[in-house]
This record gives C-alpha cells, sequence and structure tokens, in this order.
C-alpha cells in the first residue's frame, strides 16, 4: 500500500526494460478480491507491452517562442558585429 491511499497496489519489479525499473498497478477496487495470480500474470503481460517512454512533443507555442528568442539572438549578434566593425 502506498501511504495515504486506500486501494491495492501490484508492484511489478522485473520489467526487462532499461527504461523502466518498477511498475506500480493500482487495482480497481471492484477487482480488490480477485486471485491475486490472476492480477500478478495480468500486470505481467501489461509490463511486457511497455516500450520506452514516448518521446515530448513540442508544442507549436514553443516552437514559436524558440524561433523569437533566435531571431533576437541573431539579431543581437548583427548589431554588435556591425558595431564593433564601425569602432575599428
Amino acid at each position: 500500500m502506498l501511504k495515504g491511499v486506500n486501494r491495492q497496489v501490484l508492484e511489478i519489479t522485473g520489467t526487462d526494460n532499461p527504461y523502466f525499473e518498477k511498475i506500480l498497478f493500482f487495482v480497481k477496487p471492484e477487482y480488490i478480491n480477485e486471485d491475486g495470480a490472476k492480477l500478478k500474470s495480468q500486470a505481467e503481460q501489461v509490463a511486457k507491452t511497455v516500450q520506452k517512454p514516448p518521446r515530448m512533443k513540442k508544442s507549436k507555442r514553443e516552437i514559436r517562442r524558440l524561433a523569437v528568442q533566435f531571431a533576437i539572438c541573431l539579431a543581437a549578434g548583427a548589431v554588435i558585429t556591425l558595431i564593433l566593425n564601425y569602432v575599428a
């Protein structure tokens, strides 16, 4: 059981996956009285299908923000170059 949670938790530690050390399954209340071996086999079956974590996709807003930052840095570099060439 997890602290403060009033549910049955099933922990699978042998994931055979380089990305995950262990997986916690929270059993639905209607299946708490189910056979433990059946719950464990179902959890292991689900754990075998787990692959690497999905890549985080960047939102359009985040891409725009990065593009604006890049443009500002590019403009600042151009201004500094012009100033240094004018002084020299």
